[in-house]
């Protein structure tokens, strides 16, 4: 293929990407829409009022940050328990 050819392909392609990120954010969005539509009409469907949607989100704020704090701590342990161990290997090729 010749320099020109080339760099002509590789327009198109680009060009392909740029419409297949634009498809990208537009189904994206849809998909929001979507789901928010659901949401509304499931509040809707129970009659959840906005205290209980406030009350239910506050619980779940609180459930996702222990979470994360377990896993943080989880993490950490890990950590030290593999620098014990490489401590050890260390220790008895020394030996």
């Amino acid at each position: 293929m010749t320099k020109e050819r080339i760099e002509k392909e590789l327009s198109k392609v680009r060009a392909q990407l740029a419409d297949l990120h634009k498809k990208q954010k537009d189904l994206e969005s849809q998909l929001q829409i979507a789901e928010d539509t659901e949401k509304m009409k499931f509040i809707e469907k129970n009659k959840i009022s906005l205290e209980s949607l406030i009350l239910l989100n506050k619980v779940s704020e609180e459930e996702i940050l222990s979470l994360l704090r377990k896993k943080e701590q989880e993490e950490q342990t890990q950590q030290k328990e593999r620098e014990a161990e490489s401590h050890e290997e260390k220790s008895q090729i020394t030996l």
